[in-house]
């Protein structure tokens, strides 16, 4: 069992088979590491009696409110954020080995819905472990803290238990090889041009942001049914969003310009690659987002003693591949480059 001392408790997740039933954490390789591991909440609807008595006599206990909660992470490419990137994402191609046999190539595109994908999620409190038994990806947010890349996850839980007999113990528990390594904003490129122009390409399209929030959402509904507590397997009740920001230190020729393509309803294409160690010969860490098709939303200069720049684009679908993204047409598409060799949902 775990600590009272956070520093020495351990966390774990799992792809999950049956909604409402906890698969096991608690093994090895299910090691995760958030910033923030303790944060899953219970929710129990307690009930008033507002007719009986002249005091309060009476209170039920009624149903269970989705356990919602948020990780975050100093992203690590061989870190577990990765099968919750994958979940958010819906679809996960077949890793593929490259020319040396221990960088792995892993390709993760948007499903139309992620119905059945879902995990468990334990964490270590104490003498306890809190097991939250099913929960659905609902956002993931990638930004920069302190010079690294942080990596955000909000999470859709069913409920929180404490006395599983599935997950008793977290002493088997094993962090993936290489899970030091952590993704810095000095090694991120950015590349961006016009939707139609020509395929991108450095260091022309190299656009250089003081900071950035991507984010990929799902809106989800929280159902409850008879005979049943908890909530069933949520669904999706609106469409994708994906959303991009960039803040630039100082208004300059490049990004003086994003106004009039604001204004114009000139579109952008972009990729966003972050670099990491040689993982062996001349492939490294890395990952990849690529979006065919983006929509200016907004653009602002404020009022500063330096004026800087703010664009926030919209990715959306595109009618055809642009030049150098063969075969992309939905809003986002994520590579990564890394050493695990089973694919991101299995």
């Amino acid at each position: 069992m775990g600590d009272v001392e956070k520093r020495l408790n351990k966390a774990a997740i799992i792809k999950g088979a049956e909604w409402g039933t906890e698969a096991q954490a608690g093994a090895i390789g299910c090691g995760i590491l958030p910033l923030n591991a303790g944060v899953p909440k219970a929710a129990v609807q307690m009930i008033e009696d507002e007719s009986y008595g002249a005091f309060e006599s009476n209170l039920d206990v009624g149903n269970i409110n989705p356990s919602d909660f948020g990780l975050d992470f100093d992203y690590r490419w061989d870190g577990l954020e990765n099968i919750l990137l994958a979940m958010l994402m819906g679809t996960a191609a077949a890793p593929v080995p490259q020319t040396s046999p221990t960088a792995i190539l892993h390709a993760l595109s948007l499903k139309d819905s992620v119905v059945g994908i879902f995990g468990t999620y334990a964490v270590e409190k104490g003498a306890k472990i809190h097991v939250v038994p099913s929960f659905k990806v609902l956002k993931g947010t990638f930004s920069l803290s302190s010079g690294l890349i942080k990596a955000s996850f909000n999470l859709h839980g069913d409920k929180l238990i404490d006395n599983s007999t599935i997950i008793t113990a977290m002493t088997a528990v094993t962090y993936p090889a290489n899970a030091h390594h952590r993704a810095k904003y000095s090694q991120t490129v950015f590349r961006m041009n016009a939707q139609g122009g020509d395929a991108l390409a450095a260091p022309g399209d190299v656009i250089k942001p003081k900071d950035f929030t991507l984010e990929i959402e799902r809106k989800m509904d929280a159902e409850h049914v008879a005979s049943s507590q908890t909530i069933i397997e949520p669904v999706e009740n609106d469409k994708p969003a994906v959303k991009l920001t960039m803040n630039f230190p100082r208004m300059d020729a490049v990004n003086n310009a994003y106004f009039l393509a604001w204004t114009a309803g000139t579109e952008k294409k972009l990729d966003l690659v972050i670099t990491g160690p040689i993982i062996a010969t001349t492939f490294a860490y890395y990952l990849k987002f690529e979006m065919p098709r983006l929509i200016i939303e907004d653009v602002e200069y404020a009022d500063s003693k330096i004026i800087p720049a703010k664009i926030v684009l919209r990715a959306v679908v595109a009618d055809v591949h642009p030049m150098g993204m063969d075969d992309l047409t939905l809003p986002v598409y994520i590579g990564l480059m890394n050493t695990r060799t089973t694919n991101l949902l299995a």
